[in-house]
């Protein structure tokens, strides 16, 4: 006893930070406070970890002379990993570097992700490094790859889903209805997509009217439907019923379909001949026979084999007004919109607008259309506002529709360079044909607020408060100090 009270407090306080130092140095504890948790893992993927029974191998390949405005997100991704590797006690987080290792080299050739190159301004020189940083997930012989880091902000929907891939043990089919072989001159206008798609799912062209009203293999052998309009293909009431039977048992449904046809060559434009709003319509969608425009363009390349030039078009509508929610748009950063209509959407909890027009739009109806770039009218200011272009509608069996009003929007003919098209259609396939498991993944972003702007006269008394209150908080400690002393 007498010893401890000869011990020094300043003894006590350092072995305090001692032991806590070891402790928390063996077991890890992170506090996140900020706003919608951003570092911290999303629930889905809590999930999805922790039921998890395979062993799955996180490779990240970063180099370690990676540029110096890079070490942040270096250090941000290793972060998230190792969440990951908490969060699943069969998840293995390696962290390499492949410049040190001639066979990792060539390893990551074959994995497919690239040595990157970076051009910094140092001592009044530009200076081009190389580098790598990707992510390869593994199991057994089955691999999942990142190529480049570049979007963390998705970073943990992309792992997440790798994860689900990965570990999935069925194939699930995907019905592509409405599809016209016979318009095919050259090659396939969905090549890319089916081969994007037919990577993770089995993948099958149908033809709704040889399929009958009363087999149930079409409900239950299908995971999704894609819906195409390919121009000229009407569905009878039977095929329509037998679709909204398909969605109404808790299945999902992609439609492609605009409310106008367009002939390319004369640049003539009708009503749609599809009866695809039977469909859409009647669970709150409704595609109108119109055509959006916006000063949102994307550039078209217009001439002959002579002369040629770029130019916005202002029927080719760029969108990045996404439903900020949803997590159908990670790695997006644009979609194209070829010749779209817009939707009117009934006003109901369970429709969301998913892709919007930006504000300065207007629309084209029938008898006015103009689809020469020479001879677009200018609009009336009055009707220049937003307009629905995608929307999301959701059943209480769980099964959920998509309706994009561009029935070209999958066709790559039409996607210019950077458009995320076939990663928008990619991800709701992946989400919806998940079973919702995927659902929730948020981006991982750090909101900020600033101060809101104040009045003139409220900084005033926010100065005066702050330069007077300290002196007259101690000169009433003083005075009452001097009152006690008499």
């Amino acid at each position: 006893m007498n010893y401890l009270r000869k011990t020094p407090p300043t003894l006590f306080i350092l072995f305090f930070f001692v032991i806590s130092f070891i402790l928390f140095s063996l077991f890890p504890v992170r506090l996140d406070f900020s706003k919608g948790k951003a570092y911290t893992l999303s629930q889905a993927t809590k999930n999805i970890i922790q039921k998890n029974n395979k062993n799955i191998d996180i490779n990240l390949y970063v180099s370690s002379d990676i540029p110096t405005r890079i070490i942040p997100l270096r250090t941000d991704v290793i972060e998230l990993l190792q969440e990951y590797r908490r969060g699943g006690r069969n998840i293995k987080v390696n962290t390499i570097d492949p410049k040190k290792d001639t066979k990792i080299l060539e390893k990551l050739k074959q994995l497919g992700i690239p040595e990157l190159q970076f051009s910094q301004l140092e001592q009044n020189k530009y200076q081009t490094s190389s580098f790598y940083f990707g992510i390869a997930l593994s199991y057994n012989d089955k691999n999942e790859i990142i190529p480049q880091v570049n979007d963390y902000q998705n970073l943990e929907y992309n792992i997440t889903s790798a994860i689900y891939r990965l570990t999935r043990t069925d194939m699930p089919k995907i019905a592509i209805v409405g599809e016209n072989q016979n318009a095919y001159s050259q090659q396939d206008p969905i090549s890319s997509l089916k081969k994007v798609l037919s990577q993770q799912y089995t993948i099958s062209s149908l033809d709704l009217s040889q399929i009958k009203s009363e087999d149930a293999k079409f409900v239950t052998d299908y995971s999704a439907v894609l819906l195409l309009d390919s121009g000229s293909n009407k569905y009878s009431s039977e095929q329509i019923d037998l679709l909204k039977k398909f969605f109404e048992s808790g299945k999902n449904v992609f439609v492609f379909a605009g409310g106008t046809k367009i002939d390319e060559q004369s640049l003539g434009v009708t009503n749609a001949e599809h009866n695809i709003n039977e469909l859409t319509a009647s669970y709150g969608a409704q595609i109108n026979h119109d055509l959006v425009l916006s000063t949102s363009a994307e550039y078209v390349n217009f001439g002959n084999a002579t002369s040629q030039f770029l130019a916005p078009y202002p029927f080719w509508i760029r969108s990045n007004l996404f439903e900020s929610k949803s997590g159908l748009f990670a790695n997006i950063q644009f979609v194209t919109f070829p010749w779209t209509s817009s939707l009117s959407l009934k006003k109901d909890s369970s429709i969301t607008p998913l892709i919007v027009s930006s504000d300065r739009s207007w629309v084209q109806k029938d008898g006015s259309f103009s689809l020469n770039p020479n001879s677009i009218p200018q609009p009336n200011m009055k009707d220049v506002k937003q307009f629905v272009l995608g929307a999301l509608v959701k059943n209480k069996k769980g099964g959920e529709m998509v309706v994009i009003a561009s029935s070209r929007f999958p066709y790559e003919q039409y996607m210019s360079r950077g458009s995320g098209n076939l990663d928008f259609i990619l991800n709701v396939v992946d989400t919806f044909g998940s079973k919702g498991v995927l659902n929730g993944i948020r981006s991982r972003i750090v909101s900020f607020y600033p101060l809101q702007d104040l009045s003139d006269s409220q900084k005033d008394i926010y100065k005066y408060t702050a330069i007077l209150l300290f002196p007259i908080v101690w000169g009433i400690f003083g005075a009452i100090r001097l009152m006690k002393r008499k």
